[in-house]
């Protein structure tokens, strides 16, 4: 069985939110949350990608690998599988052989544990018909009530249908559920040959709303510190 690699995506232009991956939330900074995880989940190896000498300089002392400089190519607004790819690539060129699973990180999901890592890898590896699995948290806005407006400013269902009846109740309405940014284990050659990080036949590993926070904005970093504490993490 080949090695599972976590890359933890810590670039530092964010835009909202200036270096928001060093940010603190209750006094340790953002990134430490999911590099604290990993370390304790079964990856053979934890990887953070990042462009930044400060990310980088953190992300060292709280234990991560940071053994090259993300190139300035993949350090814009990039699809997250070139990141992965690119750390994987290099992690191989290392050791000498390929990985078995890539597990996919997002720092601004700081509330996913060993637990959940090791569970979503867990379930990639016992079934054979998943090529991925993903974690994602319970959705409260029902894209079924949901509109767009056209060229008039007129109301469009964004999907077909009247909402009538059960239609209406979201208690009647199919359990709905979103990546998180949590995590993603991938299979080495999905990613590679399909250059997908979410496959074509992916499972989802269930987190609770709570759990589910992603940090975004300002206002989310108020509302995981809250979070934190009711949780007992703070």
């Amino acid at each position: 069985m080949g090695d599972v690699v976590a890359v933890i995506h810590a670039r530092g232009g964010s835009v909202r939110v200036p270096l928001k991956n060093i940010r603190p939330l209750c006094g340790r900074p953002l990134i430490a949350w999911s590099i604290k995880a990993a370390l304790a989940s079964c990856c053979d190896r934890v990887i953070v990608s990042t462009d930044h000498a400060q990310i980088a300089s953190i992300a060292r002392e709280c234990g991560a690998d940071v053994p090259f400089v993300r190139p300035a190519d993949i350090s814009r607004d990039v699809a997250s599988e070139l990141v992965t790819q690119h750390a994987i690539e290099f992690h191989e060129r290392e050791r000498g052989a390929e990985v078995d699973i890539a597990f996919t990180i997002q720092p601004t999901t700081p509330f996913l544990t060993a637990a959940d890592i090791d569970a979503t890898i867990s379930m990639l590896r016992n079934d054979t018909a998943l090529d991925s699995v993903f974690t994602a948290g319970p959705i409260h806005e029902r894209p079924e009530w949901m509109f767009h407006r056209d060229e008039m400013g007129r109301a469009r269902k964004y999907i077909a249908g009247v909402i009538q009846g059960d239609s209406g109740v979201s208690q009647a309405l199919p359990e709905l559920w979103h990546p998180n940014g949590g995590g993603y284990a991938t299979r080495r050659e999905v990613l590679f040959a399909d250059n997908l990080i979410v496959g074509r036949s992916a499972g989802i590993h269930r987190m609770s709303d709570l759990a589910s926070v992603d940090i975004d904005n300002e206002i989310d970093f108020l509302i995981a510190e809250t979070v934190a504490r009711h949780l007992g993490f703070a």
